[in-house]
């Protein structure tokens, strides 16, 4: 019999991450991701599409507050 793990995911954000992650101009996929209310995987599709702007800085996307918020 196998035996499979599901790996649980972070549900809960406190009050001092969303404050810390309000306060800062460009954003993280995963933190703009938060604050839109959607998955991360998500706002990637939607960057690709064309759907939401973002700039790239090395590998990776980051947002700017004001475009989609």
């Amino acid at each position: 019999m196998e035996t499979m793990l599901k790996r649980e995911p972070e549900a809960f954000i406190t009050e001092g991450q969303v404050r810390a992650i309000q306060v800062k101009e460009l954003l993280t996929l995963k933190e703009a991701a938060l604050l839109l209310n959607v998955s991360p995987l998500t706002l990637r599709r939607w960057t690709l599409a064309g759907k939401v702007k973002s700039q790239k800085v090395g590998r990776k996307h980051m947002f700017r507050k004001g475009t989609f918020g």
